[in-house]
């Protein structure tokens, strides 16, 4: 017998027309046993393995990532019934994307989501970093391209103050580094 997705979604109640992935499934109602970690990997250029092989099917990729959360600092697939840890290298989705629309900034990641910088999906520097904080404890890590877009928009809004670059969205600043 095969898995039905559609089937599974039904049966838990859930509305397959979430806007975001965070929104797909009710982890947080889960409690299922720890089944132990697998051998999957998100690597920090965004790529999926399984077994030591890339997984390509964009498909596969989006349905692991709707189930996939960080619990007690461990990334993990949770599903009713199990939670899998994995291995993160560095953020579990990357930001390939961005879309201006009046005052907000929006964010598109590598799966497709499209986030609004907000309060509830702020944008992070760590380490040199750019990450954009998502749902379930998980983050995406802002892409070389996309950042050095988001400091040009930073500069055109004069965001140069007390020796760091500022990005202003919705109201909200948030820090895109130190300036030399």
């Amino acid at each position: 017998m095969s898995f039905d997705l559609s089937k599974f979604t039904k049966d838990i109640g859930v509305e397959t027309t979430a806007t975001l992935s965070g929104e797909a499934y009710p982890l947080e109602k889960w409690s299922p046993q720890s089944c132990g970690a697998m051998d999957m990997q998100i690597k920090a250029n965004g790529e999926w393995w399984h077994n030591g092989s890339e997984i390509k099917r964009d498909k596969l990729i989006l349905l692991f990532s709707k189930v996939l959360c960080v619990e007690e600092g461990v990334h993990c697939l949770k599903t009713p019934v199990e939670k899998i840890e994995i291995e993160v290298e560095d953020a579990a989705f990357m930001v390939v994307d961005y879309q201006l629309d009046g005052d907000q900034l929006k964010l598109v990641t590598n799966i497709g989501d499209v986030v609004v910088v907000s309060k509830d999906y702020p944008l992070t520097l760590d380490d040199e970093k750019l990450y954009l904080g998502l749902w379930r404890g998980l983050k995406a890590k802002v892409n070389r391209n996309v950042y050095y877009d988001l400091v040009e928009l930073a500069l055109s809004q004069g965001g140069e103050e007390d020796n760091a670059l500022w990005l202003t969205t919705e109201g909200e600043r948030y820090c895109l580094g130190q300036l030399s």
